[in-house]
């Protein structure tokens, strides 16, 4: 599929929660576009000239993360103190960084 050039950068990922649509965007603005389920309740938008993709939707997403992963698979926002200390430390570890800057 490689070299084929229908492929693009990945512009934007959006995740619809009300919807439950994962959506993959590969244009910066919204186009014209052919719209095709390319597997069960995977939708893939292109342009009917050129092939190339537009958009790339996942229709049920949470549960198909369910289906795969069951219910260990979870995520919360959350302020850990010790994780942001660590990343902290990382960011000081790069080069051109050191305690005093920001």
């Amino acid at each position: 599929m490689a070299g084929n050039g229908n492929l693009r950068e990945l512009i934007r990922v959006h995740y619809d929660r009300a919807g439950d649509i994962l959506t993959f965007s590969f244009t910066e603005k919204p186009q014209p576009a052919v719209a095709e389920e390319a597997a069960d309740e995977i939708w893939v938008r292109y342009e009917p000239d050129t092939g190339r993709v537009v958009t790339v939707d996942v229709l049920n997403f949470s549960e198909r993360v369910y289906a795969a992963f069951g219910p260990q698979l979870t995520y919360g926002e959350r302020a850990d103190p010790q994780r942001l200390e660590a990343l902290e430390t990382f960011r000081l570890l790069q080069p051109g960084n050191s305690p005093g800057r920001s």
